[in-house]
């Protein structure tokens, strides 16, 4: 199954231009003649509109998407006061582009934990949204730098999806492979190395977040195409 990522073209390109007006050596250097710099002027000009362009694609994007993962926030009980779940859809975005997640991945790994309950505990004792456990929370606080205050921390949505979003992350660069980091997520990565050792690979977790994702992905492109499509009253 392919997953999104998200679009990190904006960045490529401003770091292109950002680099090539550093490099970029004098008139005189190189003998250009006046219908040369003109064509230089001409080709920088297109650029920068170029780049406007993406910049309004980059944020129309980020808009339409936070729109649809707070429609899928609103379908649940979240336990929380309006102005928490109105940032829900915000926060999971930006902590999705730090590792180029696809949000609506991250959204269905909530959905899945906990169906967006931000009091959810488990019988295992994995606390909040994305259902962390004390323990596998206090070290990812020290990594990322986040001030951990025991449990009420894994209660508090910011740092709950920034954390299980940074733990994603990392089981994914530790396995290499998508399916097998959600699995860590879910098992814990020892115990999955266990089960892989006994020549065993689990899947009925990551089969569900994938599920989940694909029916989110489905419901977004869909009403995306309803909207653009769908004629003015």
């Amino acid at each position: 199954m392919r997953i999104m990522r998200f679009s990190s073209l904006f960045t490529s390109f401003l770091a292109v231009f950002i680099v090539s007006s550093f490099e970029k050596p004098s008139r005189n250097s190189y003998g250009l003649t006046p219908s040369d710099a003109s064509w230089v002027t001409w080709e920088k000009r297109a650029f920068d509109h170029s780049l406007k362009k993406l910049q309004k694609r980059e944020s129309f994007y980020k808009k339409i998407i936070e729109t649809q993962i707070a429609k899928q926030i609103s379908r649940y009980k979240t336990g929380l006061e309006i102005d928490h779940i109105n940032k829900l859809s915000q926060l999971i975005v930006h902590e999705s582009k730090k590792y180029s997640f696809d949000p609506l991945l991250v959204t269905a790994v909530i959905i899945t934990e906990s169906s967006f309950n931000n009091w959810a505990r488990s019988n295992r004792g994995a606390l909040g949204l994305m259902q962390i456990r004390p323990a596998t929370g206090k070290e990812l606080a020290t990594e990322v730098s986040v001030q951990w205050q025991g449990i009420p921390s894994l209660y508090d949505p910011e740092i709950n999806i920034t954390l299980g979003a940074y733990y994603l992350s990392k089981l994914f660069l530790r396995f290499g492979d998508l399916g097998l980091a959600l699995e860590a997520y879910n098992h814990g990565p020892s115990r999955l190395k266990g089960y892989l050792k006994k020549g065993h690979r689990p899947k009925h977790y990551s089969q569900k977040v994938f599920r989940n994702y694909s029916s989110l992905m489905s419901n977004f492109y869909w009403q995306n195409w309803y909207e653009r499509h769908s004629p003015s009253i």
